[in-house]
């Protein structure tokens, strides 16, 4: 057991779209990346809830019906089975939570690499 930094954590990560593993609980990952101009299609996780916690900078969590700001330090849980999709349009880290082999290319924009 030891303390993880998300920030120091962060730095580490040279590439936007590069997925970083920083722990695991139970079933779950918690999962770093970098993003900025990229939205994602709409998707589903049928089997898992999502974390969006940023570390740093801002996003929004698109929905069918709404449209939700995210600012360093919130986070928001999409409820598995919700429809959502990422909009990053500047430089964000999110750290995601959620549980092992739900991230896939599929919702990553082809990007992610277990």
């Amino acid at each position: 057991m030891e303390a993880i930094n998300l920030k120091a954590e962060a730095s580490k990560i040279k590439e936007l779209y590069e997925y970083k593993t920083i722990a695991k609980m139970n079933s779950h990952i918690f999962t770093l990346v970098k993003s900025k101009d990229r939205t994602l299609d709409f998707h589903i996780h049928q089997d898992s809830d999502e974390v969006f916690y940023i570390v740093e900078g801002q996003m929004k969590l698109e929905f069918r019906d709404r449209m939700v700001h995210l600012n360093t330090g919130e986070m928001c849980v999409v409820p598995k089975g919700t429809e959502h999709r990422p909009v990053c349009e500047t430089e964000v880290t999110v750290l995601l939570i959620e549980m092992d082999g739900t991230l896939t290319p599929d919702n990553t924009g082809g990007t992610y690499k277990k």
